[in-house]
């Protein structure tokens, strides 16, 4: 398992691309260099984290082109968007689409690096929401369908009698199906019941 964040560096500039580089490892920080969007996604793995630079003006696919395409995905790695020339239409597009920042090309080395730990660090936060949600999607996923048949009418406030009545059973598979559920979701209570179903959209509060 990779965990170690990567600094991604997507320009088609060879010169600039290497000294960027130089500049980012200096800094403490791992690099990967690619001279194109396409060779970018050839590596492409979701699953090492880190962040991504893209040059505005390449050849064939631009960065915000690429950037486009990647935020469609579960996981996008943040963006900082670079240019040597300040256009503000690019700037607010670049944004508009989640980048963490647009920067020029004569950025200071402070402007870099705090761009570049507000990057990682919202790759860690994106990368823990995503686990977190996978995680109760599984859970979710292990009840049978009279279990959540049970879940929902848990959810809205009905008693265990009223289960029973509604969905033609005996309160004691009501409660039956209700240990089963919890035990499933790896819960005790009601209230965390709710907070869960919550977290993962299944419920929303009036």
């Amino acid at each position: 398992m990779i965990s170690e964040p990567t600094v991604f560096i997507v320009d088609d500039d060879l010169a600039y691309l290497d000294s960027i580089s130089v500049l980012i490892r200096s800094m403490g920080m791992n690099t990967k260099t690619f001279p194109s969007a396409e060779a970018y996604l050839r590596d492409f793995d979701p699953e090492r984290p880190g962040c991504l630079i893209l040059d505005v003006r390449m050849p064939t696919t631009g960065g915000l082109t690429l950037q486009e395409s990647l935020v469609q995905l579960p996981i996008c790695p943040p963006i900082i968007i670079m240019t040597g020339h300040a256009e503000v239409p690019t700037a607010l597009r670049a944004m508009r689409q989640g980048a963490i920042d647009f920067l020029q090309k004569t950025f200071s080395e402070t402007e870099l690096y705090d761009a570049l730990q507000r990057a990682i660090a919202k790759d860690k936060a994106n990368r823990e929401q995503y686990a977190r949600a996978k995680s109760l999607a599984e859970r979710f996923a292990q009840l049978s369908s009279a279990e959540h048949d049970v879940l929902q009418r848990v959810l809205h406030g009905d008693t265990n009698k009223k289960i029973a009545v509604a969905l033609d059973i005996s309160q004691r598979a009501v409660e039956d199906r209700r240990a089963r559920l919890m035990q499933k979701l790896q819960i005790d209570t009601v209230a965390d019941l709710i907070r869960l179903s919550i977290e993962a959209g299944l419920w929303k509060s009036e």
